[in-house]
C-alpha cells in the first residue's frame, strides 16, 4: 500500500468512528427529549404571571449559614484568665515565645481581632516549667499557675479504644501514651487498654501526639 492510501484509510477510520459516535450521541439525546415532551392532549402548564406589587416586593435570598467549630476545638494559651479577650492586644508575643511553636493565632470573624490558641489533637503543649509563652504576655492575659492557684486544663484526654494497636493485637503490645504522659498516675490501663484519670490530665496533647496508632487512638475532649 502507497503511503498516500495508507494516510487515507487512517483518516476515514478515525471519520467513521466519530460520526458512529454523534451518531450515538443524537440518538441518547432524541430519546431524553421523548421522555420530558409532555403527554398528547396536555398542554405545559403556564406560568403565572407575577403582579406589578409581587415585582415590586424583593424575593428573600437563600443564604446558606457556614457553621463553624473553630472555638468548640481549639483551646486558650496556658495561663489565661477569665478575662482574657478583653486583655489580650493580639500581639502575638506568646505565639514567638513558644519553643514548640504550638500556639497560633485564630481571627473573631466579628471584630477581626487575633487571639492566641492552640490545638493539643494537633500539636501538644509541652507543659514548660518555665511557661515562657506567660511569662512574656505584657497584658497580663496569661498569669502564672503559681499565682492563679489552679493548674493547666485545656481539655481530658480520651481513649478511642477500636484504633488502639492492643486492641488489635489483644496485647499488651504498646505503652507509648504511658511514657509520653509528663503527669504520674494520670495514665492507666485495665486490661491492656489506656484508660486517663479526669482528675490529673490536663489535656496537654503529649498521648495523642505520640500515638503511633493511625487514625489516633487518643483524643482530647475539650472543656464546654
Amino acid at each position: 500500500m502507497k503511503r498516500k492510501d495508507l494516510f487515507r484509510e487512517g483518516f476515514k477510520s478515525v471519520f467513521q468512528f466519530t460520526f458512529q459516535k454523534a451518531d450515538e450521541l443524537t440518538e441518547t439525546i432524541r430519546e431524553v427529549w421523548e421522555e420530558e415532551k409532555p403527554p398528547k392532549g396536555k398542554s405545559p402548564a403556564k406560568k403565572k404571571r407575577p403582579s406589578d406589587k409581587e415585582k415590586l416586593v424583593p424575593k428573600p435570598k437563600n443564604v446558606r449559614k457556614r457553621k463553624t467549630r473553630m472555638f468548640q476545638t481549639l483551646s486558650l494559651p496556658p495561663g489565661a484568665t477569665s478575662e482574657f479577650f478583653s486583655l489580650c492586644t493580639g500581639c502575638n508575643e506568646c505565639i514567638f515565645a513558644c519553643p514548640y511553636a504550638v500556639l497560633f493565632p485564630v481571627t473573631v470573624p466579628e471584630s477581626g481581632k487575633n487571639f492566641p490558641h492552640l490545638d493539643p489533637n494537633a500539636k501538644a503543649c509541652h507543659l514548660c516549667s518555665d511557661w515562657p509563652c506567660i511569662s512574656v504576655c505584657p497584658e497580663e492575659a496569661l498569669i502564672p499557675y503559681e499565682l492563679s492557684g489552679e493548674k493547666p486544663n485545656f481539655g481530658k484526654a480520651k481513649a478511642i479504644t477500636e484504633h488502639c494497636i492492643n486492641e488489635k493485637t489483644g496485647e499488651s503490645t504498646c505503652n507509648v501514651c504511658f511514657v509520653a504522659c509528663p503527669i504520674e498516675k494520670t495514665v492507666k490501663f485495665k486490661g491492656n487498654l489506656p484508660v486517663f484519670a479526669t482528675s490529673s490530665c490536663t489535656g496537654c496533647g503529649l498521648c495523642v501526639e505520640s500515638c503511633p496508632s493511625f487514625p489516633k487512638a487518643i483524643q482530647i475532649k475539650f472543656k464546654k
